[in-house]
């Protein structure tokens, strides 16, 4: 099963594949006949006298008619000699040519397969679902994608090529020096059953050590990815010892398991070589024998010796491509195991209508697929399109998977959710998600220029509509201070911004587009009071007025919205203006006490300090 399961990855590069197996046949075959060159060259010089025992002669030499036809056209023998270079000169050129092509052709397939898988297999984890990537490992990930895909498509095409090479080599070596002796081609292939026992003996050993290492090396690359994209964390918390320990212990472990594997390899592949030589050995002593008793004479030897290495050589390769299977099945279990998760888009909607911003949520309740407890609880609300809704609540109560569940990240199990009428179940994710722009607390920028972070949510938009989106997100006056302005590299992840730089140019990119719904995840956190309210009024004073959901701890960006969302252990505790709710008991009140408090001693700090200024 997993064999079927590991070819069947190279669906669609059988002709490919074909094509180089039948030029590598052909290949073997011409090479079978240059050691027939030599023995009919030898039995020709034997044959003249001076040379050696006239009752030796000439005798049949197993290649095709039309060469013997071509020496045999002239008695000279300097003339046959050149007749024999000559035609082995054109058999050898006609040979390399047919190697070319076959290499060239076995590089494309690689290739074009590796291509291919690697799209394949990166596509599809674009496709899985939200809960997938919250518990994969990057770097796990990453090894699948490069790694595992490079053995995999490695062995399906150079190892079985080479398995085809094999193949044909044993074939028509042993058809040549079967002509010439029998009991050589018996005793070379003698060996091919303890050789086979031993391969698969190596392979159900070296399987098991072989998933291990992709184990160990897949953790190992999680370290490395989450020590650089972690680098300032480590940095801050001069954690650089203890990241180095993690990271000795992880190539500790890879180290020790390659050793394991390796001492296994090397007492097999020093176990064929063992085999081999004494073949060989063997062989030579046949042929001597066999001299002596002028069975054969000093030019069938010769030939010999060179047939005899593609039988023994070929069969010793056995074990590569043996080693390199368990890896490549190892390696496309893993790929396979991305494979087969099911994509998020196989439950989808088929609507696309026209979005105008009017949300309800209607006894909504949600909760994740490893646990019993609901994180949302008959769940109310509905939002008209245009009004600017804030929601609030403790950390956990559930705020971000209300907006998970109106983007399709996760599907609620109870209740209806609808937009503009229409339920979300309903509408295609792809199309719902264009209509939503989000700006989360912690926003991914590209090492692209600003302009280009900006601009990366429509490729299309002109420059004026760049830099009214970066006004608007109160960036312009930031831009201004760099030296290459909108054309500032922000580096990998955005790290040569501030906090609040890098949630200003997530806002500008989102705005670049007119989306009917806008999605702020306490995208406001970084940024101070008097910015907050700078980017709230610009986007107020909008012509085009957009659906606004702001998720936020901070009071002074709720108190402003037309309704404000209390959250609380997963149900909706209050829903109002920020009057109607700083008056009434709860938690609402409990933050507006606290937080009030601190918005009015930091007003009066400010006017303290303008009067002293003045």
């Amino acid at each position: 099963m997993r064999t079927i399961k590991l070819f069947s990855l190279a669906k669609g590069f059988v002709f490919l594949f074909l094509i180089a197996a039948i030029l590598t046949a052909v290949h073997q075959y011409a090479y079978s006949n240059v050691p027939l060159f030599t023995q009919y060259l030898i039995k020709t010089l034997l044959a003249q006298p001076g040379i050696a025992d006239q009752t030796v002669s000439v005798g049949e030499v197993n290649l095709p008619t039309f060469v013997l036809n071509f020496f045999r056209q002239d008695t000279e023998v300097l003339n046959i000699i050149l007749r024999i270079a000559s035609a082995l000169l054109i058999l050898q050129v006609f040979r390399f040519s047919l190697r070319f092509f076959e290499l060239w052709i076995k590089g494309a397939l690689l290739e074009k397969l590796a291509e291919k898988l690697r799209i394949r297999l990166y596509g599809h984890i674009q496709d899985l679902n939200y809960e997938f990537h919250n518990n994969a490992d990057t770097g796990d990930l990453i090894q699948r994608c490069t790694t595992d895909v490079e053995t995999t498509t490695t062995f399906l095409t150079t190892r079985m090529l080479d398995f085809i090479y094999l193949l044909v080599t044993l074939l028509f070596g042993a058809y040549q020096l079967y002509y010439i002796n029998p009991t050589m081609v018996w005793i070379s292939l003698s060996l091919i059953p303890l050789v086979a026992t031993s391969s698969i003996i190596y392979f159900i050993k070296i399987d098991k050590i072989f998933q291990n290492i992709e184990e160990t090396e897949s953790k190992m690359m999680t370290v490395v990815q989450e020590n650089l994209s972690g680098s300032r964390v480590v940095r801050a918390f001069a954690n650089e010892a203890f990241e180095v320990t993690k990271m000795e212990t992880k190539n500790r472990e890879y180290a020790n398991a390659l050793k394991k594997a390796n001492s296994i390899v090397a007492i097999y592949w020093g176990s064929m070589d063992f085999i081999s030589i004494t073949q060989y050995l063997v062989i030579i002593a046949i042929g001597v024998y066999a001299v002596r008793n002028q069975t054969m004479d000093a030019a069938g030897v010769v030939a010999s010796l060179s047939l005899v290495g593609m039988l023994i050589w070929p069969v010793r390769g056995l074990g590569r491509i043996i080693n390199d299977y368990g890896k490549a099945l190892v390696a496309s279990d893993r790929i396979h195991h991305i494979l087969e998760q099911s994509s998020e888009y196989e439950n989808d909607g088929k609507e696309e209508p026209e979005i105008k911003g009017n949300i309800e949520f209607s006894n909504v309740s949600f909760k994740f697929p490893d646990t019993q407890e609901h994180l949302l609880k008959d769940v109310n609300f509905n939002i008209k399109a245009g009004q600017t809704v804030a929601i609030i609540g403790r950390t956990g109560s559930g705020k971000s998977t209300i907006i998970n569940l109106l983007m399709r990240m996760h599907e609620y199990q109870n209740g209806h959710i609808s937009i503009d009428g229409v339920p979300l179940k309903e509408i295609n994710k792809k199309y719902i998600r264009k209509q939503i722009g989000v700006v989360l607390q912690d926003p991914f920028l590209y090492s692209k220029t600003i302009y280009e972070n900006i601009a990366i949510a429509d490729k299309d938009a002109v420059k004026d509509r760049v830099i009214k989106a970066a006004e608007i997100a109160a960036l312009e006056k930031d831009i201004r201070t760099f030296k290459k302005g909108y054309e500032t590299i922000v580096g990998e992840k955005g790290t040569t911004l501030s906090g609040g730089q890098k949630q200003r140019v997530a806002i500008a990119r989102v705005l670049v587009q007119d989306k009917p719904i806008l999605i702020f995840d306490d995208a406001l956190s970084a940024v101070d009071t008097q910015t907050d309210i700078m980017i709230r009024q610009a986007l107020l004073a909008k012509s085009n007025q957009q659906t606004t959901i702001i998720i936020t701890h901070r009071i002074t960006t709720a108190k402003e919205a037309d309704q404000i969302i209390v959250l609380d252990k997963g149900t909706i505790q209050a829903i109002g203006t920020h009057d109607e709710l700083s008056k009434q008991d709860g938690l609402y009140k409990k933050l507006w006490d606290i937080q009030g408090k601190l918005e009015k001693a930091f007003e009066e700090t400010l006017e303290v300090g303008e009067d002293h200024a003045s």
